[in-house]
């Protein structure tokens, strides 16, 4: 059987690393023994060597952030909605936020 190419290279992988957040991490339980010492090291190392997501406002700009409160059905629309889509739910509230700007102008 030939052997199946990975989707990307391990540097890939490690740079994708960099730019995860809480959300983005599926956790297991306890009992669970699937992930050993040398992935742990790996994760550890590539958030340490992480400088954070890209500005969204310029390179090496910081771009402001806002927290907000939704009632849980609107939280739930946003996260099927980026599930569908394949985007963060931060570029879901984004893209709304864009759209009623410009039509509010």
């Amino acid at each position: 059987m030939d052997e199946l190419k990975p989707r990307m290279t391990r540097e890939e992988a490690l740079a994708a690393l960099t730019t995860m957040t809480e959300d983005d991490f599926l956790t297991v339980p306890d009992d669970e023994d699937d992930v050993d010492d040398a992935l742990v090291a790996r994760v550890v190392e590539a958030g340490r060597r992480a400088a954070g997501r890209p500005s969204l406002t310029a390179p090496g700009k910081h771009s402001p952030q806002i927290t907000i409160r939704l009632p849980e059905s609107v939280n739930d629309q946003v996260v099927d909605l980026a599930s569908r889509t394949g985007r963060r739910r931060s570029q879901v509230v984004r893209d709304a936020l864009d759209a009623y700007l410009a039509d509010a102008a």
